[in-house]
Protein backbone atom coordinates (compact mmCIF):
# COMPACT_ATOMS: atom_id res chain seq x y z
CA UNK A 1 0.00 0.00 0.00
CA UNK A 2 2.88 2.29 0.82
CA UNK A 3 4.43 1.90 -2.52
CA UNK A 4 1.07 2.53 -4.29
CA UNK A 5 0.49 5.90 -2.06
CA UNK A 6 4.06 7.17 -3.45
CA UNK A 7 3.19 6.39 -7.04
CA UNK A 8 0.08 8.25 -6.75
CA UNK A 9 1.80 11.01 -5.29
CA UNK A 10 4.21 10.76 -8.06
CA UNK A 11 1.57 11.01 -10.83
CA UNK A 12 0.02 14.06 -8.82
CA UNK A 13 3.03 16.17 -8.89
CA UNK A 14 3.67 15.51 -12.47
CA UNK A 15 0.01 16.62 -13.32
CA UNK A 16 0.77 19.63 -11.32
CA UNK A 17 3.18 20.51 -12.96
CA UNK A 18 2.31 20.02 -16.36
CA UNK A 19 -1.06 22.16 -15.47
CA UNK A 20 1.84 24.87 -14.66
CA UNK A 21 3.68 24.36 -18.11
CA UNK A 22 0.57 24.63 -19.77
CA UNK A 23 -0.83 27.96 -18.01
CA UNK A 24 2.70 29.51 -18.76
CA UNK A 25 3.10 30.09 -15.26
CA UNK A 26 6.39 28.74 -13.31
CA UNK A 27 6.65 26.13 -16.71
CA UNK A 28 9.61 26.30 -19.03
CA UNK A 29 7.52 27.54 -21.77
CA UNK A 30 7.00 31.23 -20.81
CA UNK A 31 4.41 33.51 -22.29
CA UNK A 32 2.26 33.04 -25.17
CA UNK A 33 4.28 33.79 -28.65
CA UNK A 34 2.52 36.50 -30.87
CA UNK A 35 3.27 38.22 -33.72
CA UNK A 36 3.31 41.82 -31.76
CA UNK A 37 5.36 40.32 -28.90
CA UNK A 38 8.04 39.19 -31.74
CA UNK A 39 7.32 42.90 -33.41
CA UNK A 40 7.91 44.79 -29.80
CA UNK A 41 11.28 42.48 -29.38
CA UNK A 42 12.65 43.42 -33.14
CA UNK A 43 12.04 47.25 -32.97
CA UNK A 44 14.25 46.56 -29.45
CA UNK A 45 16.99 44.65 -31.22
CA UNK A 46 16.64 47.56 -34.35
CA UNK A 47 17.17 50.34 -31.63
CA UNK A 48 20.41 48.52 -30.33
CA UNK A 49 21.90 48.46 -33.77
CA UNK A 50 21.10 44.38 -34.19
CA UNK A 51 19.65 44.86 -37.40
CA UNK A 52 20.13 40.99 -38.20
CA UNK A 53 18.78 40.11 -34.44
CA UNK A 54 15.72 42.46 -35.72
CA UNK A 55 15.40 40.36 -39.25
CA UNK A 56 15.13 37.22 -37.12
CA UNK A 57 12.31 38.42 -35.08
CA UNK A 58 10.10 40.38 -37.75
CA UNK A 59 10.67 37.24 -39.58
CA UNK A 60 9.46 35.08 -36.59
CA UNK A 61 6.39 37.48 -36.36
CA UNK A 62 5.44 36.53 -39.69
CA UNK A 63 5.32 33.04 -39.83
CA UNK A 64 3.38 33.46 -36.54
CA UNK A 65 0.91 36.17 -38.65
CA UNK A 66 1.53 36.56 -42.20
CA UNK A 67 -0.61 39.73 -42.65
CA UNK A 68 1.03 41.53 -39.29
CA UNK A 69 1.96 44.64 -41.52
CA UNK A 70 4.29 46.14 -38.82
CA UNK A 71 6.98 43.47 -38.81
CA UNK A 72 7.15 43.77 -42.43
CA UNK A 73 7.74 47.42 -42.08
CA UNK A 74 10.42 46.18 -39.56
CA UNK A 75 11.89 44.46 -41.86
CA UNK A 76 11.85 47.04 -44.38
CA UNK A 77 13.62 49.29 -41.64
CA UNK A 78 16.44 46.27 -40.58
CA UNK A 79 17.28 45.33 -44.28
CA UNK A 80 17.58 49.25 -45.69
CA UNK A 81 20.09 50.02 -42.46
CA UNK A 82 21.94 46.40 -44.14
CA UNK A 83 22.13 47.85 -47.04
CA UNK A 84 19.73 45.22 -48.18
CA UNK A 85 17.76 47.61 -50.44
CA UNK A 86 15.79 45.21 -53.05
CA UNK A 87 14.77 43.08 -49.88
CA UNK A 88 14.11 45.73 -48.18
CA UNK A 89 11.87 47.30 -50.90
CA UNK A 90 9.67 43.75 -50.77
CA UNK A 91 9.02 44.06 -47.18
CA UNK A 92 8.17 47.98 -47.56
CA UNK A 93 6.17 46.95 -50.16
CA UNK A 94 4.27 43.68 -48.17
CA UNK A 95 3.64 46.55 -45.12
CA UNK A 96 1.65 48.44 -47.75
CA UNK A 97 -0.38 45.94 -49.11
CA UNK A 98 -1.30 44.43 -46.06
CA UNK A 99 -3.16 47.43 -45.15
CA UNK A 100 -0.36 49.01 -42.45
CA UNK A 101 -2.16 51.96 -41.19
CA UNK A 102 -1.32 55.08 -38.75
CA UNK A 103 2.59 55.15 -37.85
CA UNK A 104 3.06 51.74 -39.73
CA UNK A 105 2.10 53.43 -43.01
CA UNK A 106 3.90 56.60 -42.51
CA UNK A 107 7.09 54.63 -42.21
CA UNK A 108 6.72 52.68 -44.40
CA UNK A 109 6.43 55.47 -47.05
CA UNK A 110 9.07 56.71 -45.08
CA UNK A 111 11.50 54.30 -45.34
CA UNK A 112 10.62 53.40 -48.63
CA UNK A 113 11.83 56.87 -49.86
CA UNK A 114 15.71 56.73 -49.28
CA UNK A 115 15.85 53.06 -50.38
CA UNK A 116 14.21 53.32 -53.57
CA UNK A 117 17.04 56.77 -54.03
CA UNK A 118 19.86 54.70 -53.72
CA UNK A 119 18.62 51.64 -55.33
CA UNK A 120 19.80 52.61 -59.00
CA UNK A 121 19.76 55.35 -61.20
CA UNK A 122 16.73 54.55 -63.08
CA UNK A 123 14.69 57.81 -63.23
CA UNK A 124 11.01 56.04 -61.92
CA UNK A 125 13.38 55.24 -58.82
CA UNK A 126 14.24 58.45 -58.32
CA UNK A 127 10.33 59.34 -59.01
CA UNK A 128 9.15 57.06 -56.48
CA UNK A 129 11.51 57.85 -53.84
CA UNK A 130 10.06 61.81 -54.47
CA UNK A 131 6.08 60.22 -54.16
CA UNK A 132 6.99 58.02 -50.95
CA UNK A 133 8.54 61.43 -49.18
CA UNK A 134 5.90 62.98 -50.27
CA UNK A 135 3.14 60.42 -49.24
CA UNK A 136 4.98 60.02 -45.71
CA UNK A 137 4.75 63.69 -45.21
CA UNK A 138 1.68 64.07 -46.24
CA UNK A 139 0.35 61.65 -43.35
CA UNK A 140 2.54 63.35 -41.07
CA UNK A 141 3.81 66.99 -41.36
CA UNK A 142 6.84 66.89 -39.03
CA UNK A 143 7.65 63.08 -39.19
CA UNK A 144 10.06 61.77 -36.93
CA UNK A 145 10.78 57.80 -37.05
CA UNK A 146 10.05 57.04 -33.56
CA UNK A 147 12.69 53.75 -33.96
CA UNK A 148 15.56 55.92 -34.73
CA UNK A 149 15.18 59.87 -34.52
CA UNK A 150 17.94 61.06 -36.52
CA UNK A 151 15.69 60.08 -39.56
CA UNK A 152 12.72 62.70 -39.42
CA UNK A 153 10.57 65.26 -42.29
CA UNK A 154 13.98 67.49 -43.03
CA UNK A 155 15.78 63.92 -44.83
CA UNK A 156 12.48 63.72 -46.41
CA UNK A 157 12.50 66.96 -48.00
CA UNK A 158 16.14 66.48 -48.69
CA UNK A 159 15.57 63.38 -50.56
CA UNK A 160 12.49 64.64 -52.82
CA UNK A 161 15.35 68.14 -53.97
CA UNK A 162 17.71 65.74 -54.74
CA UNK A 163 15.27 63.18 -56.68
CA UNK A 164 13.69 66.18 -58.43
CA UNK A 165 17.51 67.45 -59.24
CA UNK A 166 18.13 64.02 -60.74
CA UNK A 167 15.00 64.12 -62.77
CA UNK A 168 16.25 67.25 -64.03
CA UNK A 169 13.31 68.91 -62.09
CA UNK A 170 15.18 71.74 -61.08
CA UNK A 171 12.09 74.14 -59.83
CA UNK A 172 10.55 71.29 -57.86
CA UNK A 173 13.89 70.93 -56.44
CA UNK A 174 14.63 74.29 -55.75
CA UNK A 175 11.10 74.50 -53.93
CA UNK A 176 12.25 71.58 -51.53
CA UNK A 177 15.54 73.40 -50.85
CA UNK A 178 12.65 76.51 -49.41
CA UNK A 179 11.04 73.78 -47.65
CA UNK A 180 14.40 73.29 -45.77
CA UNK A 181 15.05 76.91 -45.18
CA UNK A 182 18.04 76.59 -47.47
CA UNK A 183 19.51 78.96 -49.72
CA UNK A 184 16.80 79.39 -53.00
CA UNK A 185 18.47 79.55 -56.02
CA UNK A 186 17.63 82.32 -58.75
CA UNK A 187 16.16 80.44 -62.18
CA UNK A 188 17.02 82.87 -63.98
CA UNK A 189 21.04 82.68 -63.45
CA UNK A 190 23.43 81.04 -65.62
CA UNK A 191 25.02 79.33 -63.03
CA UNK A 192 21.00 78.17 -61.50
CA UNK A 193 21.91 74.30 -61.99
CA UNK A 194 25.14 74.39 -60.51
CA UNK A 195 24.29 76.44 -57.60
CA UNK A 196 20.99 74.45 -57.28
CA UNK A 197 23.81 71.40 -56.92
CA UNK A 198 25.69 73.26 -54.75
CA UNK A 199 22.88 74.05 -52.27
CA UNK A 200 21.37 70.76 -52.73
CA UNK A 201 24.68 69.35 -51.27
CA UNK A 202 25.18 71.88 -48.15
CA UNK A 203 22.08 70.97 -46.93
CA UNK A 204 23.12 66.82 -47.33
CA UNK A 205 25.72 68.06 -44.81
CA UNK A 206 23.49 69.38 -42.50
CA UNK A 207 20.75 66.88 -42.61
CA UNK A 208 22.47 63.65 -43.80
CA UNK A 209 19.29 62.18 -45.88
Amino acid sequence: MRRARVYLLWLGCIAIAGALAGCGGDGETGPTETASSRTVEGWALFESGDYEGAIEKFARAVELDDSYAEAYCGMGWSYAKLDSLSSALASFGRAIAEGGHGAVLTDSYAGSSPVYRDHDTRPAHFDSAAVYASNALSLERRYIFEHDETFDWHDLHLIMAQSYFALSDYNSANARVDSLSGNVQDPGSATFIEDLADEIERLETIYGG
